[in-house]
């Protein structure tokens, strides 16, 4: 079936490949920007001929190119799967363009210089224009040079990376903006506030003082004044943190604080009961 498949295309190629085409109504020339393309400004060039002048243009001016392509047998219009324009420079680089036929059947290039100047890959000066006129059905394939352009076209400048460029400027100034404060309450809150965390010192002094202390009951013991000791260290452990430490230094000295005082308090209270037994 393949093989049935593949000599049925060959032979409807070799059957549609029998006629020469042939270019007809070829017009070039160059127009302005917003110029209409008329008989007037346009040249008429003959198949295989070539313009006795050069064209010159410059980047703001359009290059116009207006042909039919048709069989030589019965003059119908075809359109061939390939027509180029070929633009060969004078180092022999060459770019090459599409041509696409309108609905007419009419193949136009109309095109300003600097837009088409993107795809000419920095290339500017003289060039040969060429039409390339190929398919599978046409016999006689055309590769035509049917003009001289000089076409002054922008140099596209190939941007410097940003790592690579060097700027010889004073820089912006730095200005640094600090963190604001943080708005604090006002003196008669702070002032209450340390009254009510003083309050519980306070009233401990105040009753002590009312029920008086008893110094002539405390056991002959040296855990008596460590204990004491103790006690008075935690309070400054607390003024300390009010003042200075943070939490984990204020927990660091307490636990070793606080042990020792807890066991002192523990040997002062087991004295004294002690004491207690042997008196009665």
């Amino acid at each position: 079936m393949k093989l049935l498949l593949v000599l049925l295309t060959i032979a409807s190629v070799a059957l549609a490949a029998v006629d020469d085409v042939a270019v007809n109504n070829f017009k070039v020339g160059i127009l302005a920007k917003d110029q209409q393309p008329s008989d007037e400004n346009l040249k008429t060039v003959a198949l295989f001929s070539k313009l006795p002048n050069e064209l010159k243009a410059d980047a703001s001016q359009r290059l116009y190119v207006s042909f039919t392509v048709a069989k030589k047998s019965d003059n119908a219009k075809v359109k061939p799967h390939q027509v180029f324009l070929r633009f060969v420079a004078q180092n022999g680089e060459d770019v090459v363009v599409v041509v696409n036929p309108d609905a007419n059947g009419n193949y136009v290039y109309d095109n300003v210089l600097r837009t088409a100047a993107k795809s000419f890959r920095n290339l500017s000066g003289q060039f040969k224009i060429s039409l390339l006129v190929g398919d599978v059905t046409i016999k006689n394939p055309i590769n035509w040079q049917f003009a001289n352009i000089d076409a002054a076209l922008p140099v596209a400048y190939e941007p410097t990376p940003k790592s690579q460029q060097v700027h010889f400027e004073p820089l912006n100034e730095i200005s640094h903006i600090f963190r604001q404060p943080e708005k604090r309450p006002s003196a008669l809150i702070s002032d209450l506030f340390t009254i009510i965390c003083l309050s519980p010192l306070l009233i401990l002094v105040v009753l002590w003082s009312q029920v008086g202390i008893n110094f002539q009951n405390a056991p002959a013991s040296p855990w008596v004044p460590i204990f004491h000791v103790g006690l008075i260290g935690i309070f400054g452990i607390y003024f300390m943190f009010w003042v200075q430490f943070d939490m984990f230094v204020t927990l660091k000295y307490l636990a070793v604080l606080g042990f020792l005082t807890f066991v002192a308090g523990n040997r002062v209270l087991r004295a004294i009961s002690e004491s207690k037994q042997k008196s009665e």
